[in-house]
């Protein structure tokens, strides 16, 4: 622990005792602002989980999708054409504010579905796989925005809790034992200047006399 040195002056108390006034305000702040993290951070997890759940079930679903489309059309045919659709989505990366972070929101936006059954060498199965797919997509971006906002949430807890620490550890021990020791040190000067006065009062009377 860091010695404070300092004259043991009222100025030099004063100025300690604004320093740690400044300092618990900060720690105040610090903790409010850590609890609000953590509870945002355990409501992300909890959203999080319930999108992993519907998540794996969309996953499924598209995976059984393919799977029939495949049967009906073949796999290479399946193939090719999912490679030669046209990109049916655009994606917009919005900023939202929470105690003072920049969360970013990423927004799918999906072009109205086109069925593409009545197309030669294409099958209803394989409308049913893209629609799904279009579906998941959507959940997929969602997941990752929450993903992200999690990451940031929590890292941006550690830089507080290490403020916290410093804080509690290092700023504001020292300070508060060098408080003590130059408020008693002013006391006990004090009471030697008053009693320096009395004895040179006592002299003086005794010398009148």
């Amino acid at each position: 622990m860091a010695k404070i040195e300092l004259p043991p002056t009222k100025s030099s108390l004063r100025k300690i005792k604004e320093d740690l006034i400044f300092a618990y305000e900060g720690h105040d702040l610090l903790n409010q602002k850590r609890e609000l993290l953590a509870i945002e951070i355990v409501r992300k997890i909890g959203e999080i989980r319930r999108m992993e759940s519907g998540l794996q079930d969309m996953q499924n679903e598209l995976y059984t999708a393919y799977r029939d489309a495949a049967v009906d059309m073949g796999a290479q045919a399946l193939t090719l054409k999912s490679c030669s659709e046209k990109k049916g989505y655009t994606l917009t990366l919005q900023f939202t504010k929470f105690l003072g972070l920049q969360l970013p929101r990423i927004t799918l936006g999906l072009k109205p579905f086109e069925p593409s059954s009545g197309l030669e060498g294409t099958t209803a199965a394989y409308d049913k796989a893209k629609e799904k797919s279009r579906k998941t997509l959507d959940a997929l971006v969602e997941y990752a925005t929450v993903t992200k906002e999690i990451m940031m949430l929590s890292r941006e807890l550690k830089k507080v809790q290490r403020r916290v620490n410093a804080l509690e550890k290092v700023f504001i021990p020292p300070h508060e034992e060098a408080k003590k020791y130059i408020a008693d040190r002013i006391e006990e000067m004090e009471r030697e200047e008053v009693f320096v006065k009395k004895l040179i009062r006592q002299r003086m009377t005794q010398g009148k006399d």
